[in-house]
């Protein structure tokens, strides 16, 4: 299982990116299979969409993991599975992430 990107909340492997601090209230991580990526996209993160949000979901079909910096960031990406509520993330190197969603759902 290599490693292509980590960081404190966000560890994209070769097949799979893990959520960490998803679950609440335990914190545990989600794990995510490129394969099962339906689609994704990333959008300017405001208020309305879960700039505010420490962990889970506000208005928005969106459930975010526990990250204390998301107040700072300014973009997020949402990452649909097909279901009705549907993660969505807020990584420290936003590019970095963006471009491994790109290579590995590719062919989905």
């Amino acid at each position: 299982m290599t490693i292509l990107h980590q960081e404190k909340e966000i560890i994209c492997y070769d097949d799979k990116i893990e959520i960490k601090h998803y679950y609440f209230p335990a914190g545990l991580s989600k794990v995510i299979f490129y394969k099962d990526i339906k689609s994704f996209h990333e959008d300017k993160l405001t208020l309305l969409n879960g700039k505010g949000r420490l962990w889970g979901m506000n208005l928005s079909p969106y459930w975010f993991n526990c990250d204390i910096k998301r107040f700072s960031k300014k973009k997020m990406i949402a990452i649909h599975l097909g279901n009705i509520i549907n993660p969505a993330i807020t990584p420290d190197n936003h590019e970095k992430v963006l471009s491994i969603l790109k290579e590995k759902t590719k062919n989905n």
